[in-house]
């Protein structure tokens, strides 16, 4: 079994040294407890809110953020994963997630979706990303010593064909990290889960809490089993929930071979053919 800990956090919008503060007493509390993975929420490190400062606070990846978690990784003996804003060479920016662990820098990822619509309950600016940031082109899943880890970032888990391509990569988690406001609560919710049934993997999300700027995060991460052998049971249950208000580490125990274990009752990789991906980018380019 593997314990893997919620870190769920207001940032302090564009201060990253108040955050980086902030996270640091949550991956303490969270090795304390036994967990050898944490998992923070999107642009945990600067906030979601930056706007125009987004180009002051991003960093390279590997950079300044990632050689510091890296010392308190090693410290704790545990793996890290965050969000920040990245900036590349060419100083474009991408709104990325970091991990490290015990043997230093493992890998980053970047958003592949990114949200540009908006409704009378985010306003204008709740979905800043296409403004700023360019997506990115490739999913990885990186090999630790706890396991195969894969990462979605927020609008990233509304496209089942990510999950499914972390899983065929095959990851033993999913991890997916958000900032999403109060009003998605009831769509984010039933949308993790669903990537957990239908690939029988195990899934660990965590949101963005509290208020930054005009936005109010609902918090509520949870972590989601890959399924129940005896029961026979795909993507169930839910191993722990955190709370819809206030910062917190919330800690499950999760069984990273319990895909391996409930696959041969759900076959979905088996049973995928290619030929629904060709029809699947045959019917998009008539779209486009």
């Amino acid at each position: 079994m593997t314990k893997v800990a919620i870190g769920q956090i207001t940032p302090i919008t564009g201060d990253k040294e108040k955050n980086i503060k902030k996270m640091e007493r949550f991956i303490s509390e969270a090795a304390g407890q036994g967990a050898q993975l944490v998992v923070f929420p999107e642009l945990v490190l600067t906030g979601y809110n930056c706007g125009d400062q987004f180009f002051e606070v991003a960093e390279r990846i590997p950079g300044a953020a990632t050689q510091h978690f890296t010392k308190i990784a090693e410290k704790f003996g545990i793996y890290i994963i965050w969000g920040m804003p990245e900036t590349s060479v060419d100083g474009i920016l991408y709104n990325a997630a970091a991990l490290v662990g015990p043997e230093g820098f493992v890998g980053k990822w970047r958003k592949n979706t990114l949200p540009g619509h908006a409704t009378e309950a985010t306003g204008p600016g709740a979905f800043p990303d296409r403004r700023y940031f360019k997506p990115g082109e490739d999913l990885q899943v990186y090999e630790t010593s706890i396991g195969k880890i894969g990462l979605l970032i927020c609008y990233d888990i509304w496209f089942p064909e990510l999950a499914r391509l972390l899983t065929l990569k095959g990851a033993d988690l999913i991890v997916g990290i958000s900032g999403s406001p109060s009003f998605e609560r009831e769509i984010f919710e039933p949308l993790v889960k669903a990537r957990a049934v239908e690939n029988a993997i195990n899934f660990v999300y965590t949101n963005l809490v509290g208020q930054e700027g005009a936005i109010t995060y609902w918090g509520g991460g949870f972590v989601v089993s890959a399924g129940d052998k005896e029961k026979k049971i795909s993507g169930s249950p839910i191993l722990c929930k955190a709370p819809y208000e206030g910062e917190c580490i919330t800690i499950a125990e999760i069984d990273l071979e319990a895909r391996h274990k409930i696959s041969p009752y759900f076959p979905f990789m088996r049973d995928l053919t290619t030929h629904m991906y060709e029809q699947l980018a045959e019917a998009h380019r008539r779209l486009t």
